[in-house]
């Protein structure tokens, strides 16, 4: 037979969960060097050399893993004997069916008569001229009958965590697959055993690429489509080649073994004679590793006194055993596992709770270059080009998921001033787009058709442009204010504070509650009477103050503080009360919607630390600590760990709903605490990012967002508010100059 030519895939997907701490979703196994100074995606690569072999031409391999540990290829492929021909990046974990559906796909354009080699990189193979025999073998059956290939592992004791293959009649070189079974129980592996023709499953597969193609497109149709498109639109930097996001994230989760393996006709086996150990548990890895004269496997810094047959891993800390034996103690990432070593399994289970509970906290960096680059390349351009209004003034509602104004009854006029305060801050930190533009359009629109005949901006506008609604909304002259204060101190545009010196005047005559406090919530005097509007005034006087150093409006940020504390302020459950009588009485129980906003909890706390840095008041930093904590004790979902719409003050009865705009207020509270020394806030800072960005941020165009999701992390909004963008903006700018 002539040289066969064979591309190894190696497969660089999974966490490792049975190796917690050391191997996480940041950093799975494959990453560590678990038996000698190599990684096992180095020692899996370099088992399978470039070159010719017992009648095998190998190429240079593919690697196949995911995209968010994309710069951790990066440094792992430079210890490679060989560069990988490519390195495929999937944008989200759709299980093993639609990874090798996806290499396949790219290896079939090229040449559907390649055969194909997918190789686990998790594992330890010693005897690498037994491991090349057996690939050998495989690869010869595979040409002479185009059966879809195996390798087994001969079983050496009757392990429950790993599939197995039952052997059938003789094949070639190999044997059929009588059938693939799933994880036994214990009494069942000790059958299999005892048969003698059950092998492990390894999840090595060597197949033409061409059959398998046949096989998805049969078998797979729906995972064979999507994989195929996200090849096919796949970007490419050099080596890399990043898989299209959509179409790989709407392929079925599926198993190879399930999706094909169990269906397929000829498939056939060869069982390996090498040793084999998936390295998958840390009784594995003991019973692996050199020992000391008392059986201890020490590693990193550890004292040991009188302790015997104890596995430790001490990484970026001292661990000390004394008196003890039979453990596994782990110490790393600032997490430490103890266990007893013959109960290592239910690592596993500390792993799912992990992930629940705490994992999202660390999920991957966000560089602040490329928060940056986002705002600047992909939001601000697709806001200012598609969310401008030209034809009939101001700004469009909202966009649809096309990026292409979306139908509303209305505009917003508080939208044109939000848009005002992005555009102007953006041009402060450096955008090098037309604000000029955009800023005058937008401050033309209010001055011209937004301001009453008889004083203060109206409230809608139809989406022509002509007035809907004329009533004076508090809420919106406080937005007005605050977009003029970032345009007064991007711009220096005097008619800036000429407008906002006149609509402070119209709500000092006309909104202000002289008897009580506060504002009315609006000319028509609506109940009830809400916290939330004069937060906003607060955030437009801090604004002013710090565009202008004008001591006035420092005042009169501190009358909503003095507000706050004597009414807003929840002392019993550390929350924000958002509903009100007109004389600020607590609303009657069953006449009001008692809920809280979690999101405004964390914008005052923001809020109220901002303005205590100006004017330090006592007390002030505690009461702001209190409703952050509130909000991050009880106002998260379990499931995608974003922030609800509302819940009870107690924390009870969470909306299933949770909008984009409180992520972005808890990553903005974050910030001003871990600025303030709160050792919680920087691992809290980091969720929100992940949050942002894996939950909305990621959303239908560059630079758009979805702006709310459900408990399962379904998107329930149906386009791209405009709205949004002010808290979008805010929050990352925060965190880019923060």
């Amino acid at each position: 037979m002539n040289e066969l030519s064979i591309t190894p895939v190696i497969l660089c997907g999974g966490a490792g969960s049975r190796l917690w701490p050391m191997s996480r979703d940041e950093k799975p196994k494959q990453f560590h060097a678990l038996f000698n100074e190599r990684s096992l995606l180095t020692n899996t690569a370099a088992r399978i050399p470039v070159g010719n072999y017992n009648g095998l031409t190998i190429a240079p391999p593919i690697v196949l893993g995911s995209a968010q540990l994309e710069q951790m290829f990066h440094g792992a492929i430079k210890e490679f004997e060989t560069q990988p021909s490519e390195v495929l990046l999937e944008p989200s974990v759709r299980d093993t069916a639609a990874a090798i559906a996806a290499v396949t796909a790219f290896v079939s354009a090229r040449d559907p008569e390649q055969l194909v080699v997918v190789l686990p990189s998790d594992a330890r193979i010693d005897n690498h001229e037994v491991f090349l025999d057996t690939i050998a073998k495989a690869a010869r059956t595979a040409a002479k009958t185009d059966a879809i290939m195996t390798l087994g592992i001969s079983p050496s004791r009757p392990e429950t965590q790993y599939g197995y293959i039952q052997q059938g009649e003789p094949f070639e070189e190999g044997f059929r697959v009588e059938k693939f079974r799933e994880k036994p129980d214990y009494e069942t592996a000790q059958k299999y055993l005892a048969d003698g023709n059950f092998l492990w499953n390894a999840g090595m597969f060597l197949f033409r690429a061409g059959r398998m193609v046949e096989e998805f497109e049969k078998l797979q149709p729906e995972i064979w489509d999507k994989a195929k498109r996200a090849v096919e639109l796949a970007l490419t930097d050099g080596s890399f080649i990043f898989l299209d996001n959509d179409s790989f994230n709407a392929a079925p989760k599926l198993s190879m073994d399930y999706a094909i393996m169990e269906k397929a006709d000829n498939i056939g086996v060869v069982p390996a004679s090498f040793d084999w150990d998936d390295l998958g548990s840390w009784t594995q890895l003991y019973d692996a590793a050199h020992k000391d004269e008392a059986g201890n496997a020490l590693y990193g810094d550890v004292i040991n006194i009188d302790a015997k047959n104890n596995y430790v891993r001490a990484d970026d800390a001292l661990v000390a055993i004394a008196g003890v034996e039979g453990l596994t103690v782990i110490a790393e990432d600032n997490k430490v596992l103890v266990a007893r070593t013959d109960m290592a399994h239910l690592v596993k289970d500390v792993t799912t709770v992990f992930k629940a509970d705490y994992a999202y906290t660390r999920k991957r960096h966000w560089p602040k270059k490329e928060i940056q680059q986002w705002l600047f390349e992909k939001a601000l351009p697709l806001w200012a080009e598609k969310g401008i209004d030209y034809e009939h003034g101001g700004v469009h509602e909202a966009l649809t998921f096309d990026g292409e104004p979306a139908p509303h009854p209305h505009k917003r006029l508080r939208v044109i001033a939000r848009q005002i305060y992005c555009f102007s801050h953006a041009s402060l930190i450096g955008w090098k787009g037309d604000s000029d533009k955009i800023l005058r359009h937008c401050l033309d629109t209010l001055i011209e058709t937004g301001w009453h005949p008889e004083g203060g901006f109206i409230h809608l506008y139809n989406p022509d442009g002509s007035v809907l609604d004329d009533s004076r909304d508090t809420y919106d002259q406080c937005f007005v204010l605050l977009g003029l204060s970032w345009l007064y101190r991007a711009k220096a545009w005097p008619e800036a504070r000429e407008w906002a010196d006149k609509t402070l005047a119209y709500m000092d005559e006309h909104l202000a509650d002289t008897v009580n406090g506060g504002y009315l919530e609006d000319s028509k005097g609506s109940t009830p009477r809400r916290a939330n509007p004069h937060m906003h005034f607060l955030e437009a006087m801090l604004g002013w103050y710090e565009a202008t150093g004008d001591k006035q409006f420092l005042d009169r940020a501190q009358t909503m503080v003095q507000l706050f504390e004597k009414h807003f302020f929840d002392r019993i459950t550390g929350s924000v009360i958002e509903r009100f009588n007109n004389d600020w009485s607590l609303m009657a129980r069953g006449k009001a919607d008692n809920s809280v906003e979690p999101g405004h909890s964390y914008e005052w706390a923001w809020l109220l630390m901002r303005y205590n840095t100006h004017r330090s008041t006592p007390r002030l930093e505690a009461k702001a600590r209190a409703i952050y904590a509130s909000s991050r004790a009880f106002a998260y979902h379990e499931k995608t760990g974003a922030v609800a719409d509302y819940m009870q003050p107690d924390g009870t009865n969470l909306s299933d709903n949770a909008r984009c705009w409180p992520q972005t207020e808890a990553l903005k509270a974050a910030i001003v605490f871990e600025k303030n020394g709160l050792s919680v806030a920087a691992n809290h800072r980091k969720k929100m990012l992940d949050v942002l960005f894996t939950r909305y941020l990621n959303g239908p165009i560059d630079g758009g967002w979805y702006d709310a999701i459900n408990t399962e992390g379904k998107v329930t909004a149906p386009d791209m508010p405009s709205s949004t963008f002010y808290h979008v903006f805010c929050a990352l700018a925060e965190h880019i100059e923060g």
